[in-house]
């Protein structure tokens, strides 16, 4: 559970409908009620779905409820004080009770306790289909104890002590294995024994430990060659003596799962024999090359480590060709962590300075999420301090590079990481990581009682103060029909019964937000073509704008509605059908 967090700004009328507010800009901040009541932990799932353990609902009875398009459920099998979870398969909420640890599933639907569904199981299944296909295709690279033995999903890489099987991302749905090689590369004390795969729940898999891009190497008598996988080994010479160059690479962490890229870090060697020796003659030579052009590359002699931390942009996508049989990346991009000069960049991420705010103690992440950047922050629990820089991938004369400008910072009572965004809430305001501005920014003002906070994106955000008995929601706007206070809008006409009969077409609702009445009454739900143009309404009507999930593909539609197609935003390319495709 996160850390609980301050009172946001947004407003939930209790048990009808969830209003929407907008994010505050400049000093303009809409003022923002407090419902009564005791949240003790709460999670945002997106799409105006909340699940909440609380004292609220005027209930005065602890319950753990289900708040979907402004409406609650209880869920009458979820005990209150357990840790709440994903929802899986869009119905089945993972709970872990508090003290045994002991994992359940209620179906939200139902709100009963269900078997029908086990991540555990699905797991294991996930597993048995990834050694079912790398069986199929594997011509040697990997050992036969591999399809002896199920090979699991990593449950570290996440590097939060979650055990979650899954990588953090877009998606959720891609894990990580490592499966041991058939011929380990084992010398002077350095050892390379597996490759690590990626594999979604789509039976899609790549070996993410051999294609490297375009890597320039530079000997000290000035031979060059530029090494592309791991495998492959490449001739220079010196002094009239032929060499053989071989790079290696391990995997580190993988951060990051974006729409077409999953980020990692990596260790990168660089290995050098005579033509023709024995493999066991190999030397580590990485601080005895320069890595990237004449012009602009990376000395490891600067150090006395015999490895290099670079950071990798690995597509999700698989090339045309195999190694020994076995499926890798179309693109690997492989950037090294310093300016153009080749001088070392310090990431807030990875904690690889020596001053002070390198050396602090807290969470250290590198992200993404719906801006289309990359964020290295941390955050410091112990001084209450969150900061954050953008880092931009770039590219000179071969030499792939970080550029980052001064960070930010924040003061921060919460922090999280809301659809991969950075977020804080402090100093009464929530606020989240602008990657483009390189700066936080201020999207609610909350009450100063607030002290907790759960985000998924800037539409739907949980905020409470256990102590004070308060809390707010931010969500996205819910039909309001059912609450006996509904206004009626000036778009529509009242009989002399009181009833109203809404106009066919768009209507404004009271408080500003745009619906769509079809011609049998009712409000159209989903795509909705008018004019040449498509706007999306949600499950309440209700015509949303900005960043958009649509069943896992996102699509930008802009202040007026109309959904954007071929062209950038926010570093994000939308493609002919609006459907956001791949990062700038």
């Amino acid at each position: 559970m996160l850390r609980r967090s301050t009172q946001v700004t947004s407003l939930l009328i209790a048990g009808t409908s969830a209003i929407s507010i907008v994010p505050a800009m400049a000093a303009d901040y809409k003022a923002i009620e407090v419902q009564e009541g005791t949240i003790y932990s709460a999670s945002s799932k997106g799409g105006g779905v909340f699940v909440i353990d609380g004292e609220i609902n005027d209930d005065e009875d602890r319950s753990i409820y289900l708040l979907k398009d402004g409406k609650y459920t209880k869920l009458q099998d979820a005990e209150t004080g357990d840790k709440i979870g994903d929802i899986c398969q869009g119905k089945y909420l993972e709970m872990t009770r508090s003290g045994s640890g002991v994992v359940y599933y209620v179906d939200i639907i139902t709100g009963k306790e269900s078997e029908e569904y086990s991540r555990e199981a699905e797991n294991e299944e996930i597993a048995r289909e990834l050694r079912k296909k790398i069986k199929k295709d594997d011509d040697g690279r990997f050992l036969e104890e591999n399809y002896d033995n199920l090979v699991t999903a990593d449950t570290t890489v996440r590097g939060d002590g979650s055990g979650e099987e899954t990588m953090w991302g877009i998606t959720g749905k891609w894990r990580q294995y490592l499966y041991s090689l058939e011929k380990p590369f084992i010398v002077q004390g350095y050892s390379k024994e597996e490759d690590t795969i990626y594999f979604d729940d789509q039976g899609n898999y790549i070996d993410v430990d051999y294609n490297l891009g375009n890597i320039s190497v530079n000997t000290t008598t000035g031979s060059s060659v530029i090494i592309k996988n791991t495998d492959s080994t490449y001739i220079i010479k010196e002094d009239s003596k032929a060499y053989e160059l071989k790079a290696k690479i391990k995997n580190l962490r993988t951060w990051d799962e974006g729409p077409e890229y999953i980020v990692r870090t990596a260790e990168l060697t660089i290995w050098k024999k005579e033509k023709g020796s024995p493999d066991d003659t190999y030397k580590n030579v990485t601080n005895q090359v320069e890595l990237g052009s004449k012009a602009h590359h990376y000395n490891q002699a600067n150090n006395d480590e015999n490895s290099v931390t670079v950071l990798q942009k690995i597509s999700k996508a698989q090339a045309s060709d195999t190694i020994d049989g076995i499926r890798y990346p179309k693109d690997v991009k492989t950037y090294f962590i310093t300016d153009e000069d080749g001088n070392q960049q310090n990431l807030l991420g990875l904690g690889n300075g020596s001053d002070e705010i390198y050396t602090k103690m807290g969470v250290r992440v590198i992200t993404g999420g719906t801006q289309g950047y990359n964020v290295s922050a941390l955050y410091d629990f112990i001084n209450k301090k969150v900061y954050a820089e953008t880092l931009n991938y770039k590219s000179k004369n071969g030499y792939n590079y970080i550029e980052v400008d001064d960070y930010d910072e924040a003061d921060s009572d919460g922090f999280a990481l809301g659809c991969g965004d950075v977020w804080t809430l402090g100093d009464r305001y929530v606020k989240r990581f602008n990657c483009k501005e390189n700066a936080f920014e201020k999207l609610y003002k909350v009450d100063g009682g607030m002290t907790s906070f759960n985000p998924s994106l800037p539409t739907d955000v949980v905020l409470w103060d256990e102590g004070e008995e308060g809390y707010s929601i931010i969500a996205p706007k819910a039909l309001a029909e059912e609450n006996k206070d509904v206004a009626v809008n000036a778009d529509s006409e009242v009989t002399t019964t009181g009833a109203t009969v809404k106009a066919i077409g768009w209507n404004k609702d009271i408080n500003g937000i745009w619906n769509y009445i079809n011609a049998d009454g009712n409000k159209a739900i989903g795509w909705l073509q008018d004019g040449g143009a498509w706007y999306y309404l949600n499950a309440s009507g209700l015509m949303l704008t900005g960043w958009i999930n649509d069943n896992g593909t996102w699509y930008y539609c802009n202040t007026s509605g109309a959904m954007l197609a071929n062209t950038t935003i926010d570093g994000y390319v939308l493609g002919n059908n609006g459907a956001w495709i791949s990062n700038n």
